[in-house]
């Protein structure tokens, strides 16, 4: 593909993968790939977007197990729905599914793609945070979260690799909310770091940064009942699901509580 038409596309297309694979261009958006298999690898091409993904590795996403004897005419089949799912988006957007040697490459670059560009947004935030600078962390982390659905990778078939890769940017997606509440409590948003941990600890209840982060905000807040009610939760969970109990600075946020009774 031109320089050209390489720039162009850095301008026009976008890859949608959270909350299920889609593809956008001028010519019509959210265009999703008819059948599991093709959106399945839509996702497996776009988050290696610009590199070969071998033949095997896409026959690892698209089948749970053994695949079929006519599996490499499957792929062939998905592969030209998924082309003709990128012409629907814009007239030869088709070309950026590339055959090459063994495999296929989307030709597009990582900003093209929605979760790819999440985690360039989270990477940003963390170091950020390590630099001591909240207030970019806070912009650079809302911006990843914005659109980051909690269910991220969605509408794929359930092998090893897609449930893999569900799983590594949900906990990509939960460490980003930790992060984002750890740059309000450092800029003194106590109430805003609250309002963001609520849900984001009851759904996980055995993350201890998020309790301790919760706790400490709404002690801030002057809801102390509160805070000690999240450490309780968080000792009961620890306790029921995996025999343990909170860590050496759960236990001191909630021996302060008690001492300031």
């Amino acid at each position: 593909m031109s320089i050209r038409s390489t720039s162009l596309v850095q301008r026009e297309v976008d890859i949608r993968l959270l909350g299920g694979p889609a593809v956008s261009g001028p010519r019509a958006t959210d265009v999703v790939p008819g059948g599991v298999k093709s959106r399945t690898l839509l996702a497996a091409l776009a988050l290696d977007a610009g590199s070969a993904v071998s033949i095997e590795r896409l026959m690892d996403y698209l089948w749970e197990r053994e695949p079929p004897r006519s599996a490499l005419k499957n792929l062939q089949l998905y592969a030209s729905r998924l082309r003709r799912c990128l012409d629907a988006a814009n007239t030869g957007f088709s070309r950026l599914l590339v055959h090459v040697g063994h495999g296929y490459r989307l030709d597009v670059p990582a900003q093209a793609v929605d979760v790819l560009r999440a985690g360039g947004s989270l990477r940003d935030g963390v170091a950020a945070l390590r630099r001591g600078e909240p207030r970019y962390a806070v912009v650079a982390l809302t911006e990843a979260l914005s659109g980051w659905p909690v269910d991220g990778l969605a509408g794929l078939v359930p092998s090893g690799p897609a449930t893999a890769a569900a799983a590594l940017w949900r906990e990509r997606r939960i460490t980003a909310v930790e992060h984002l509440a750890t740059a309000k409590v450092e800029l003194g948003a106590w109430e805003e770091a609250a309002d963001l941990l609520a849900s984001h600890a009851s759904a996980h209840p055995t993350r201890e940064p998020s309790q301790v982060l919760l706790m400490r905000a709404l002690a801030h807040l002057g809801d102390r009942v509160g805070a000690i009610a999240v450490y309780r939760r968080l000792w009961r969970v620890l306790d029921a699901d995996l025999g343990i109990r909170p860590g050496g600075e759960a236990r001191a946020v909630f021996e302060g509580l008690l001492g300031n009774a």
